[in-house]
């Protein structure tokens, strides 16, 4: 008996092997201190045996085992709910209510794949060719779409509060799952195209993507850290307000956002203009004075604590009377600093890297960024 190998069985069992290697690597490390790996590791094995079917076919056993045809490792409707749930886990929204509700679809079609595994053969081939199969993958494929969007704007919605709470955002803001979930609504695009054009390169590009998912995915997953809202180590100040992140719960719940706006607005104004311009005023002067902002690990609790101003009084005040999120807040000191730095003949010695670690910055693109935000180039055009 002799099975037919080529490149993209390979690229299919490495990418196999990789992901399940990962997804065990993350199940092992799952604790009731790191609840968020368990939901990563069942979607990373699930993901990765995506291809097993191609990888049967493409190497003739299922020309010699037909028995194997519509193997129930197909996950559609489960895989990417999964991948939701660990972002709703490891954001800084982790103390909300969790869509479990998204998985029951995937329940459902993995028991229906069972029962489908075990029909007669002749039964599973004209199921396999049938118009069914074509309206399961198309709805498949939208499931998981509509996951991802509901994904992203999750993501979204934990970069605006990280940013309220943190000076440094860069290993918090989860961009690469942002980009993860783009990636994937791309594979699966190329996957529904592939299904309609029998072509080879295609074939190959999708397989390629798929093993470079399953790479990003793992990689990023086992380095990043579950986010905690500093907002849960105090209490709530007694006024009569709305946090941001309320307002922001309409991913989550069944009341339209207009009447969420609504019933805001029938509620007493948190500060007044003058007493948001108090805790502005405040917290600059303590900032200035203490030369907070040089520590790159700065948080609102840190000023709130060397204020004795609630740090939701704090984030309340900077979006509404300057617009400004606290990480933005605090990057115009570095910012300011930094342009003293860079015309001080004293730090010449100094990198364009140097300065920004100088002034609080932790990386060189936070730096840049926020640099060229503020003064329309670069620090080293500044310079």
């Amino acid at each position: 008996m002799e099975f037919s190998y080529n490149i993209i069985s390979i690229i299919d069992i490495l990418g196999v092997i990789q992901g399940l290697l990962f997804g065990i690597m993350l199940l092992l490390l799952h604790s009731k201190k790191n609840r968020p790996t368990l939901f990563l590791g069942l979607f990373i094995l699930l993901f990765s045996l995506e291809p097993i079917p191609n990888i049967l076919e493409d190497m003739g056993i299922l020309h010699q085992y037909p028995i194997l045809e519509l193997p129930p490792i197909h996950f559609h409707f489960l895989a990417y709910p999964l991948f939701y749930i660990y972002i709703q886990k490891v954001s800084v929204f982790n103390g909300r209510k969790l869509s479990y509700w998204t998985l029951i679809p995937g329940v459902v079609e993995t028991v229906v794949g069972l029962i489908i595994f075990f029909l007669p053969i002749e039964t599973k081939l004209q199921l396999k060719f049938s118009y069914y199969a074509l309206i399961y993958f198309v709805f498949g494929l939208g499931y998981s779409i509509f996951i991802g969007v509901l994904t992203i704007r999750w993501i979204i919605l934990h970069q605006k509060e990280v940013g309220n709470q943190f000076s440094e955002t860069f290993h918090k803001n989860l961009n690469w799952s942002k980009l993860f979930i783009y990636g994937s609504i791309c594979f699966q695009l190329l996957l529904l195209l592939h299904h309609f054009i029998d072509n080879h390169a295609l074939y190959f590009f999708v397989t390629l993507v798929n093993v470079i998912l399953i790479y990003w995915v793992s990689f990023k997953g086992i380095t990043q850290d579950n986010i905690v809202s500093l907002y849960l180590v105090l209490p709530e100040p007694e006024q009569n307000f709305i946090p941001y992140e309320e307002v922001s719960s309409e991913i989550e719940t069944s009341v339209p956002l207009l009447s969420q706006l609504s019933s805001k607005k029938d509620k007493p104004q948190f500060m007044n203009s003058e007493e948001m311009m108090e805790v502005i005023n405040t917290i600059t002067d303590s900032i200035r004075n203490t030369q907070s902002f040089l520590r790159h690990n700065l948080t609102i609790v840190d000023i709130a604590e060397a204020t004795q101003i609630h740090p939701r009084r704090i984030s309340y005040a900077l979006n509404n009377q300057l617009e400004l999120n606290f990480n933005n807040f605090i990057n115009k000191f570095r910012v300011d600093k930094a342009k003293e730095l860079l015309g001080d003949a004293k730090f010449s010695h100094l990198s364009i890297e140097g300065i920004g670690m100088e002034v609080g910055f932790h990386t060189k693109a936070t730096f840049y960024s926020a640099f060229k935000k503020y003064e329309g180039c670069t620090p080293a055009k500044y310079r």
